[in-house]
């Protein structure tokens, strides 16, 4: 087995001789492969993995169906491998109807040789290595009995020497010298020369494989110093698609949760909509801040913005949407954080990230630790600080504390689930990704161990954005500052930084305070509306309602004149219901709707409500919209009725309440105990002249015969003062008209 060191320095040699080769790599994600060489790099971890295998089925069928120029398999295979999943391999290629080339580079023993054999031209690399596909089969003795697992492994013999013979058949080899490879008890000789002697199993070096014996090489058509002296000798052209199974599934894993293939170029269709036809007009004629439309937004993501709670992410999650509801260029995390809350951020990544057209970008600036590393994870690109570390995502207690077993084993399965799902849809690599948030996982790409298990991952700048297989390890690029980051990606749009308000902490608390406001608002317009003038209950209703709407307006949601207007609308069709139509019933009943309907939707936040108006991707629910701010206009209705019966039972007999309300507005006992016989037996006091103490509009007091009776007017305005007389006594009510 290769030391890491030995594999190091492969690679190096590797990767240097690709960039020094002039040949052009094409994007394996591009649309089709068609009429250009693919090529499949596999080693002996793909060939262990039983997705891997699946992987490279779908590979072939996709360079079939492309029409593909040429397959080459670049093979580094040796080991013992899963008999199932080379036959299966074996199975696909000999359905192949594409030319297949086959690099040993370097190395194609056991498994690997045989499928190196379905290639119709081998290559090998100056150290290279092909065969060694069998065992060596031992006599057993006269007197022993073949256990049942010698049978087993002499059928299984039986089968690979079959199999070398249809491969050598199929594709131009010599026969004997393939089933040589399988079969240790054939001798094979060319002319003079022999090849391998009886008892061991057949294994050639390169420079053997390519001899030549009457006009034909022995295995391999020839020696290739990279994949550009073999392109030249097939005369397959420079551009070419490189790729692993792994790579592959990704890809393909993107492609599907991602629904398309192919993002689609925003652009501007018809006035006042968007390129799929959809209003783009924001909702209720205006949008909180400026427009991001053609520009890169940019999110700082500090010290405490992933641990100060909801607040944070709902600020993050709003300018998301907005940029996406705007147009936005692109987003950049400028990120310098120890972490923060776990389930938020995961809420963060799967739904608000992974919804939107435009590259998402973290810039590690220079940390981005736990909570911070899932966020990075989540974007499409990352780019770090030359002394910046990422990583250190273990799930703990809000104390710091180790969880539980239970919980911790839990919790973590849940997190890991997550984070190679986000870490696949976004193209990084998923194991890099669950070495973040476990102890459990080892880290090794193409050979080469990045991380053992046994503690969490975190990586420096170096390694993040070491090239390994043609990839980075998990970051894009070293990057200085975002405009850097922006010229390296040919990105040319103007910065804009989305930062709370000023006032933002005031929105949250305002937020908080919701309920409190409604009921101090509520409670102190009714006690308004029946005490005579504008006193301080009217102007305690005013300052909880402007409180509630600037606030709410701040924080991001629908609150704003339009509401207000709303609001004001439905008291006045209240106070229209208690003055002027008493028992009228439906001015009142639509002013309470209208009031109701004003609180309600100041609650909303106004970009979920365009983003489920629009019908964006991810968009929550109805209910989930509005959930929320039924709950508070429910529980302030509540409460404001609570109030306004304790304050009418409590507050008169206070000193506040005979400072609030005038006196003559109470009555100190029955306001009916004298006057004319009604009907029923009862006193009546139709007849009566008195002089009212506070002004009728229409209800209101007056002295009759020395008593402080509640009277009605009968539609008009009377003043305090005015001499009146009753006209109608019915009940409790007792109607009066102003004396001329």
């Amino acid at each position: 087995m290769n030391s890491p060191r030995s594999l190091i320095s492969l690679a190096a040699f590797a990767v240097a001789s690709f960039y020094t080769s002039g040949l052009r790599a094409e994007d394996p994600s591009s649309d089709s492969w068609k009429g250009k060489p693919v090529v499949i790099v596999i080693d002996s971890e793909d060939l262990k993995d039983g997705r891997r295998v699946r992987e490279i089925g779908r590979m072939l069928e996709r360079a079939k169906e492309d029409s593909a120029s040429a397959l080459i398999l670049e093979i580094n295979v040796s080991g013992d491998v899963p008999i199932e999943n080379q036959n299966r391999i074996l199975d696909q290629l000999a359905e192949l109807e594409i030319p297949a080339v086959t690099f040993v580079n370097p190395s194609a023993t056991g498994p690997g040789a045989l499928i190196a054999l379905a290639g119709d031209s081998i290559y090998m690399k100056a150290s290279g290595i092909i065969g060694g596909a069998g065992m060596v089969e031992e006599e057993p003795e006269d007197d022993e009995k073949e256990s049942s697992a010698s049978t087993n492994a002499k059928q299984q013999q039986s089968i690979l020497r079959a199999r070398a013979r249809s491969l050598a058949i199929l594709h131009g080899h010599r026969p004997e010298v393939v089933e040589a490879m399988v079969d240790g008890s054939k001798e094979v000789k060319l002319g003079e020369k022999m090849i391998s002697a009886k008892g061991e199993v057949l294994t050639l070096t390169a420079p053997e494989a390519v001899q030549t014996f009457e006009g034909k090489p022995v295995l391999a058509k020839g020696m290739a110093a990279s994949l550009e002296d073999l392109l030249k000798a097939e005369s397959l052209g420079e551009k070419f698609v490189r790729l692993s199974p792994r790579d592959f599934g990704e890809q393909a894993n993107r492609t599907r949760l991602s629904g398309s293939g192919v993002k689609e170029q925003k652009g501007e269709g018809e006035a006042g909509k968007d390129s799929k036809g959809r209003s783009n007009e924001p909702l209720f004629g205006r949008r909180e801040e400026g427009s991001y439309k053609d520009k890169v937004v940019v999110v700082k993501v500090g010290q405490d913005t992933l641990a100060t709670g909801k607040a944070s992410f709902d600020f993050m999650d709003r300018t998301i949407k907005k940029a996406e509801l705007d147009g936005a260029a692109a987003l950049v995390f400028d990120m310098d954080t120890p972490g923060g809350f776990a389930w938020y951020t995961e809420g963060l990544v799967l739904n608000s990230l992974q919804n939107i057209s435009f590259p998402t970008y973290t810039f590690v600036n220079s940390r981005a630790e736990s909570a911070g590393a899932i966020v990075a994870v989540g974007t499409d690109h990352i780019y770090m600080r030359p002394a910046a570390t990422i990583g250190s995502a273990l799930v703990v207690s809000g104390t710091g504390q180790d969880l539980a077993t239970a919980m911790e084993d839990k919790v973590t399965q849940m997190i890991i689930g997550t984070v190679r799902n986000i870490a696949e849809l976004k193209g990084h690599n998923p194991d890099v990704a669950e070495a973040f948030v476990t102890r459990n996982k080892e880290v090794k790409i193409d050979g080469v161990v990045i991380h053992e298990a046994g503690k969490v991952l975190n990586l420096n700048t170096i390694r993040a954005t070491e090239e390994i297989g043609g990839r980075p390890v998990l970051a894009k690029g070293v990057a200085t500052s975002i405009e850097n980051i922006l010229t390296q990606e040919s990105i040319k749009a103007e910065i804009i930084k989305a930062e709370p308000l000023g006032l933002e902490a005031f929105a949250h608390w305002v937020q908080k305070l919701s309920i409190l406001l409604i009921v101090v608002g509520l409670a102190g317009a009714y006690m308004e509306l029946n005490s005579p003038g504008f006193g301080l209950p009217g102007l305690v209703s005013v300052l909880a309602f402007s409180l509630f709407f600037f606030g709410n307006y701040l924080a991001g949601n629908l609150a704003g004149y339009e509401l207000a207007v709303l609001l004001v609308l439905g008291l006045i069709l209240i106070a229209v219901e208690v003055f002027l139509f008493p028992g009228a019933i439906l001015p009142g009943a639509v002013g309470a709707t209208l009031v109701l309907v004003a609180l309600g939707l100041a609650m909303v936040d106004r970009v979920d409500l365009e983003w489920k108006w629009t019908g964006l991707p991810g968009s929550e629910s109805w209910y989930a919209i509005f959930r929320e701010s039924l709950i508070v206009v429910a529980l302030g209705f509540v409460g404001a009725l609570g109030a306004i019966f304790a304050g009418l039972k409590f507050l008169p007999n206070t000193r506040l309440g005979s400072r609030l309300i005038l006196q003559e507005a109470i009555s100190s006992g029955a306001a009916i105990d004298a006057g004319r016989e009604q009907s029923g037996g009862a006193k009546s006091f139709v007849g009566l002249d008195g002089k009212t103490t506070t002004d009728l509009v229409p209800s209101g007091k007056g002295m009759f015969d020395g008593q402080l009776l509640d009277v009605v007017s009968d539609g008009q305005f009377i003043g305090k003062g005015e001499s009146v007389k009753v006209t109608a006594h019915e009940g409790s009510r007792i109607v009066v008209e102003k004396l001329e």
